[in-house]
């Protein structure tokens, strides 16, 4: 088994890890995530628009810190949740990998024709992939409220609270 689909135990009581191809999927149901990774003394935190393309997170960006961080393929987290009404269940998916600038012109060429747009205004003429190592998630199902206890006073929060 490759460090990419190891299987990483739950360590919550109703946590359901996600399989390798649930995780894939819920990451193509969104579209916006947080990317994370160390700048210098720094951690930095940027919600990106992105899609999955050829394995890999592919987002666009203009000139700066996420960039730079393409050039020098740092290592990202990267992380997408969600929240099922209906199920009551809550998921999150979590991608480590490192951060490579689209250089070939023939992949710049395709990623132009992918619906894959700036949100921000300004020119965002860049496209730089977040490649996997390990991808990993995570499904539970949402607490009653009216079952929540006070960590600080052990009482069950009421119903009109």
């Amino acid at each position: 088994m490759s460090t990419y689909e190891r299987h990483i135990p739950s360590t919550s009581e109703g946590v359901r890890e996600l399989a390798h191809e649930d995780c894939w999927e819920r990451l193509r149901t969104l579209v916006v995530g947080r990317l994370a990774f160390s700048s210098g003394e720094r951690l930095e935190v940027f919600p990106i628009n992105y899609l999955v393309d050829r394995g890999t997170l592919l987002f666009r960006t203009a000139p700066g810190s996420k960039l730079g961080a393409s050039m020098g393929r740092l290592p990202v987290a990267f992380e997408v949740d969600g929240y099922e009404a209906e199920s009551r269940e809550a998921w999150s998916v979590v991608v480590h990998g490192h951060l490579e600038p689209v250089l070939d012109t023939a992949e710049i060429v395709d990623a132009v024709a992918l619906p894959l747009f700036p949100w921000q205004s300004g020119e965002k003429a860049f496209f730089v992939r977040i490649v996997p190592d390990e991808i990993s998630g995570r499904q539970f199902q949402v607490a009653d409220p009216s079952r929540w206890v006070s960590p600080f006073t052990g009482v069950r929060r009421s119903s009109a609270d």
